[in-house]
């Protein structure tokens, strides 16, 4: 790979897991890969002390921070890591997005990389087994059928992924990457290659994607699909209302209204918030280890 390698990771308190997962990522790259790479870390408003240094890892050229000036969680911390990279990289790199926790097997990254060099376009992490509880299982397959039912899209993947420079540009034109990332990428690249990815458990510490976490970015994905989602509630208003007919009314009523308020919150949700990304990627303070 010719290009400059970067590595981006938002990170809310796992300096600990970052640590443990540089440590493998750096090891990773003077066995295998056998290049340097620069880090971003997006800060999301950390309350815990950063407890690591550059030293110890070798194969790291540059580490840069960005402090975000309040918490915005790890979707928006990717946003704003890839404005601030396109503007300092500006072309001839590729990004590799990656979680800090260590729920992303690093070994991954030797995949995306072999894949890459053979189709030269995006490559995402499928993700196979996991190793959460099986009720976050039961609602995570429960969240990728809605997607699938209400927009005809699968996405069963998360932020482990390898992005040319060309992606990048393309995917920040798309103000929609300020609500979530693996929609936006879906839209907006016509050609991604897949490789799959047990996931792993987190190094130490309790994850922040509960059911409720879960729920909150199912909102941002449907914002994020809102025209599928849109075009998909009239199809299944009429075909319901075609089967139903006269019958059960207080059914089709609910039904009805449920996908109303459904689209009328995933369009409240982008207006609110499609001016915030610009705003808040200012706010972003920036310094090197």
């Amino acid at each position: 790979m010719k290009a400059k390698l970067i590595i981006l990771t938002p990170v809310y308190n796992d300096w600990k897991n970052l640590d443990k997962l540089l440590s493998k990522i750096n090891k990773l790259f003077l066995n295998k890969i056998k290049q340097k790479f620069d880090l971003i870390i997006v800060d999301d408003s950390s309350s815990e002390k950063k407890n690591f240094s550059k030293s110890k890892f070798n194969k790291i050229k540059n580490i840069i921070i960005l402090e975000n000036k309040t918490n915005l969680g790890s979707q928006r911390s990717i946003a704003i890591g890839m404005r601030y990279i396109k503007n300092k990289y500006k072309k001839n790199y590729n990004l590799i997005v990656i979680d800090s926790d260590g729920q992303d097997n690093p070994l991954g990254i030797i995949e995306l990389i072999e894949k890459f060099n053979k189709t030269n376009y995006c490559v995402v992490a499928r993700r196979g087994q996991r190793k959460e509880s099986i009720w976050f299982k039961f609602f995570y397959e429960i969240y990728c059928f809605l997607i699938f039912l209400l927009s005809f899209k699968k996405i069963r993947f998360g932020n482990f992924s390898l992005l040319s420079f060309k992606d990048i540009n393309k995917i920040l034109k798309d103000k929609n990457l300020w609500n979530a990332f693996p929609p936006t990428l879906s839209l907006n690249l016509d050609k991604i290659s897949f490789i799959t990815i047990d996931r792993d458990k987190r190094y130490s510490g309790i994850s922040k994607m509960n059911f409720f976490g879960l729920a909150n970015h199912a909102l941002r994905v449907f914002s994020v699909l809102r025209t599928r989602i849109f075009y998909s509630s009239i199809f299944y208003s009429i075909f319901v209302f075609l089967i139903l007919k006269n019958n059960f009314l207080i059914i089709y009523a609910f039904f009805l209204f449920s996908l109303i308020f459904l689209n009328i919150s995933n369009f409240s949700l982008y207006v609110l918030n499609k001016n915030n990304f610009e705003q808040r990627y200012k706010e972003t303070t920036i310094s090197k280890l």
